[in-house]
């Protein structure tokens, strides 16, 4: 889940024009998965039921600390719950797994990367998978499994927040490697998701992060996917990022790949003066333009979907990200917002192929 603060601007190449991006018109229609939400909360079961027919992809955090506090006391209560209701309502998971242990290091923003660290992690998605994967545990026969196949790890290395001392492209392709290993080892059928990036301060800009990871040896073979995060107070910010990371992969010769935008979102509301808060009806305009925008280009930058940050808004500040608290597309008193609706005609008149 993020928790970030957001780049007050991007490049000078922000002043793409829109209008290079490709029409928004007819197209076919998508899959239900590439809508996704990310919540920054807890979900009940009306939250459920309002997803369904909407929402296909739930990006969710797994957060090591908390399923694991001791070695090996792995506490899956809070985890099965969700993926458990989930599948009930017929929403595919996707978890991105991050953060260690204290009784590994005492900084959970330090990446498990030493030896012994490696192998506790690689014990930790095995686990994981032995759990949710296709022969999980937790379906036991319950007629509604959903089993999660795709697998997101760790959450923008690119920023200070979430990887210790410094942002580190070798780093994260070691920690690509050993996730590759556990997870296919347990399910040959899974597919792994490179972390989202985003244009954050104090960390690395998205597409020189990706350029020098793909300039460790074999990396590729590590992730089946690119992810980014977008984020920008335009919409020609949006654009560009998606170009400059397609042209990142293309030049790697990569581009086969598809591109996940794995976060994406704007604010109804702000405590402070900011560029991210575009009011109640500028927030579901944000969110219909940025989807037209995408949708259009489906095809052209293979994007594999977008989840929307977030479901509802935070019941308090967050003192990492400029927009978070009014980020949802429900306010704290759990009303709809104008966004909801506007994500709802979208996917829906996606869907029809309008």
């Amino acid at each position: 889940m993020r928790r970030i603060a957001l780049a007050a601007a991007l490049a000078a190449g922000l002043m793409l024009a829109l209008a290079s991006a490709p029409s928004a018109g007819a197209r076919a229609s998508v899959p239900r998965g590439f809508f996704g939400i990310v919540p920054q909360g807890p979900l009940a079961a009306a939250d459920f039921q309002r997803m369904h027919g909407v929402v296909g992809t739930l990006r969710i955090p797994i957060y090591w600390p908390q399923v694991e506090p001791r070695r090996g006391d792995l506490d899956f209560a809070s985890l099965d719950a969700i993926v458990s209701a989930a599948a009930a309502a017929g929403i595919r998971v996707l978890p991105f797994v991050y953060g260690t242990p204290a009784w590994l290091e005492r900084n959970p923003a330090r990446p498990p990367l030493g030896p012994r660290e490696l192998a506790a992690w690689s014990g930790f998605l095995g686990a994981l998978v032995d759990r949710y994967g296709p022969r999980g545990d937790l379906w036991g026969g319950s007629g509604k499994d959903l089993p999660i196949r795709t697998w997101q790890i760790w959450n923008e290395p690119n920023f200070l927040l979430f990887w210790r001392p410094r942002p580190s492209p070798a780093g994260y392709a070691r920690l690509l490697r050993s996730s590759a290993r556990a997870i296919r080892g347990a399910d040959r059928g899974a597919r792994l998701v490179a972390a989202g990036l985003a244009p954050v301060e104090g960390g690395m800009l998205p597409w020189a992060f990706l350029r020098k990871l793909y300039a460790v040896p074999g990396v590729r073979r590590s992730f089946d996917q690119v992810a980014v995060h977008p984020y920008s107070s335009t919409l020609r910010g949006v654009v560009y990022q998606v170009r400059k990371a397609r042209q990142t992969m293309a030049a790697a010769g990569d581009g086969r790949k598809s591109l996940l935008v794995s976060e994406l979102g704007i604010a109804s509301d702000s405590r402070l003066p900011t560029s991210f808060d575009w009011g109640l009806k500028g927030q579901a305009d944000f969110l219909r333009r940025a989807y037209g925008l995408l949708l259009g280009g489906r095809s052209r930058w293979h994007i594999a979907g977008v989840d929307w940050y977030a479901w509802s808004d935070m019941s308090a500040p967050d003192p990492h990200c400029v927009f978070c608290e009014f980020a949802g597309l429900f306010d704290k008193s759990n009303r709809p917002k104008p966004a909801w609706r506007a994500l709802r005609r979208v996917a829906t008149s996606s869907r029809r192929g309008v």
